[in-house]
């Protein structure tokens, strides 16, 4: 048995795997925003009377991953998670993004998907991806890479959308759910969430633009992962992403670009599980490897 852990900024979703199949699991609050010095023992809380058991455990982590570091980059605080949560366990500890964990999951079990070359793109509290290449995850040594929610895009405004990673106009500070209930709020005079945003106000003309800025820079971002990778697909997931207001927006906006920057969009298979079962089948590929 194996424990697979997804680590966010809202939510902390544990699971222990046999034969491919997650026989428990266990969704916690996150702590990455309020007391994020503490993450690694309150990782180990809810994993600890499995840990007998277990084989390994493996990581889906926001953030910049590294083997020494993850960067959570929202915050501007890096920890030495693997290393904490392998003295803590005594097990082996495999970590990676977490959007490169779903895109691992949707390489396994999409049977849609083009096996060797797609891109996975998560629109929810932020925007993140995770690349296929030749059969590959894409992945770096100081694991900023693949971080598409960081590319600067052109969209039709005037306005300048600083990030919180210190450059204007990234794709996260226009399409996140961050983003957009940040700006809904602005414009309403009320405080919003990206749930309120679709689920109340999405029909709203002073909304209407906000969310379609985001569709845009969410496809544009797909037209320029097509000249760097020439994928022919990308799924999008994430709360935001699954949005269909957002999603028909954003395959309108590709059906209308040149035919060489098309590519087929598709809604993830792999489901509200993907994080913990990516890192787990990417785990077994590594130790198959090594």
């Amino acid at each position: 048995m194996d424990i697979a852990i997804d680590i966010g900024g809202t939510k902390i979703a544990c699971a222990l795997i046999e034969n491919d199949q997650i026989i428990d699991a266990v969704k916690v609050d996150s702590i990455i925003h309020t007391n994020i010095d503490d993450l690694a023992p309150y990782v180990y809380a809810q994993i600890k009377h499995w840990v007998a058991q277990a084989r390994s455990v493996n990581i889906a982590c926001t953030g910049q991953v590294s083997p020494d570091a993850v960067n959570f980059l929202s915050v501007r605080r890096k920890l030495p998670l693997q290393a904490q949560l392998r003295s803590l366990t005594g097990l082996p500890v495999t970590i990676i993004n977490d959007a490169s964990a779903a895109a691992w999951a949707e390489y396994v079990l999409n049977d849609h998907v083009s096996r060797k070359n797609f891109i996975y793109i998560t629109v929810s509290t932020g925007v993140g991806a995770g690349i296929v290449f030749n059969d590959e995850i894409i992945t770096c040594a100081d694991g900023f890479c693949a971080h598409l929610g960081h590319t600067a895009v052109n969209i039709p405004t005037a306005q300048s959308y600083p990030c919180h990673c210190g450059r204007e106009n990234c794709v996260e500070a226009i399409a996140s759910g961050t983003a957009i209930a940040k700006y809904a709020s602005q414009a309403l005079g009320k405080t919003l969430s990206a749930k309120d945003v679709f689920t109340h106000y999405a029909e709203h003309p002073d909304i209407m633009p906000i969310i379609d800025n985001a569709a845009t820079a969410v496809a544009e971002l797909i037209f320029n992962m097509k000249a760097t990778f020439g994928n022919d697909t990308v799924i999008i997931g994430g709360s935001v992403g699954l949005a269909p207001l957002f999603i028909n927006k954003v395959a309108a906006k590709v059906q209308q670009a040149p035919e060489i920057y098309q590519v087929t969009l598709l809604a993830p298979k792999s489901g509200a599980n993907a994080d913990v079962i990516g890192v787990h089948h990417y785990a077994k590929k590594q130790l198959i490897e090594s």
